[in-house]
């Protein structure tokens, strides 16, 4: 893919104090929603969201806890119905003002996630837990779900643990596992909230060479939501900083850690700075 050359817009709008990014994202991206909102109890939890990512990209959305981060994630992957905004995948419509399309159907399995948990089945071994879903919806053949696991674990270095109980694993294998899983149904995307917050820093930085490769080998794309500074700017091809249910600046790394242009994003960076 070759790369856009994000350009930062210096004044952020006078109505949000959100600063923007040009051409960040080339205009074909494989996921983009706009003015996405979701409300909670009476609480906007997520206000007129406009978000990008293209294939082969890493976009890291932070932001203080309850800052509509996740939200934004769990709209997307269909675990949460938006109240309002559009969103298209892969270049058709899967949402329109707030309701899916017939599209959603199609598409909806180029979309992975994983969680902090893991979701693991603890009764099962890892063979069990990364084909009970593909089983029940692709209808393949054992032979064919071996293979695909098989493989699937050799992507995140993980193979020689197919037949293994997942209580056996530490939390970076089951970790890996989990993207395994993922994996399993071939998806375009994946999104990952908080996957690395249970994990000692040197595990860290393995799951995230797990996740670099699939974006650099497989032209996976994957929306990231993560507290760790670190493990952000190591990974990032784009921060999205997230504050009141607005992304407030979409920019590059360095641009994000070195030179903040609205007051929410310079306080959040000097609350956490590395």
């Amino acid at each position: 893919m070759t790369e856009a050359k994000p350009t930062l817009d210096k004044t952020p709008d006078a109505d949000t104090g959100t600063a923007t990014v040009t051409d960040a994202v080339p205009d074909d991206a494989f996921l983009r929603t706009r003015g996405v909102s979701k409300s909670f109890h009476g609480r906007h939890v997520l206000k007129e969201a406009d978000f990008r990512i293209g294939s082969g990209e890493i976009a890291v959305l932070i932001g203080k806890s309850g800052s509509g981060k996740s939200t934004l994630l769990r709209v997307i992957a269909g675990l949460e119905e938006p109240d309002a905004g559009d969103i298209d995948l892969a270049g058709q419509a899967v949402v329109r003002d707030g309701e899916y399309q017939e599209a959603w159907k199609e598409l909806q399995g180029q979309i992975g996630m994983i969680f902090q948990s893991y979701t693991l089945w603890p009764h099962m071994n890892v063979l069990d837990n990364l084909t009970i879903a593909p089983r029940l919806a692709l209808g393949e053949t054992e032979a064919q779900l071996l293979d695909r696991a098989e493989r699937a674990l050799t992507e995140v270095g993980m193979a020689h643990h197919l037949r293994s109980r997942c209580t056996q694993l530490s939390g970076g294998e089951r970790q890996r596992v989990a993207i395994a899983r993922a994996l399993m149904m071939r998806p375009r995307l994946l999104l990952c909230d908080e996957i690395t917050s249970a994990l000692d820093p040197p595990v860290a930085a393995e799951v995230l060479g797990v996740l670099t490769k699939l974006k650099e080998e497989e032209g996976i794309a994957c929306g990231i939501v993560t507290h760790d500074m670190a493990f952000a700017s190591k990974a990032a091809d784009r921060i999205c900083f997230f504050e009141d249910g607005l992304i407030k600046e979409d920019v590059p790394p360095e641009h994000a850690f070195n030179d903040p242009q609205t007051p929410g994003l310079q306080a959040f960076i000097d609350a956490v700075r590395f």
